[in-house]
């Protein structure tokens, strides 16, 4: 899948979700609004979901995760470019999932 050019006008959300036990604190999403980080911070983020982005898959193909005790990451991407705009989700089962996705989740 290809990331659309991220502007300023993008926000990135990265949540954990999945799982037999619902645990509020590992359930917190971070919201990423581009417009808000300095450049350093704008380039971290998008190179951690450009990375990310070749082990998911869009959330409607994605009928396996979550089943039984397996834990995923949920990347919302909103932008709006020239010629369009929208959103794409993705999933990411977490034992594929890069350790800078894990740590921009938990530590933003």
């Amino acid at each position: 899948m290809n990331l659309p050019e991220l502007s300023d006008d993008a926000i990135i959300d990265v949540a954990r979700e999945g799982g037999f036990t619902f645990i509020p604190k590992l359930a917190q999403p971070r919201r990423f609004m581009l417009a808000q980080l300095s450049a350093v911070q704008k380039a971290r983020v998008c190179e951690i979901v450009r990375n990310a982005l070749r082990l998911g898959e869009p959330e409607d193909q994605q009928a396996t995760l979550g089943r039984g005790d397996q834990r995923y990451f949920r990347i919302q991407i909103s932008y709006a470019t020239r010629q369009s705009a929208g959103a794409i989700v993705l999933l990411i089962p977490e034992q594929l999932a890069p350790t800078e996705l894990e740590s921009l989740w938990r530590d933003g």
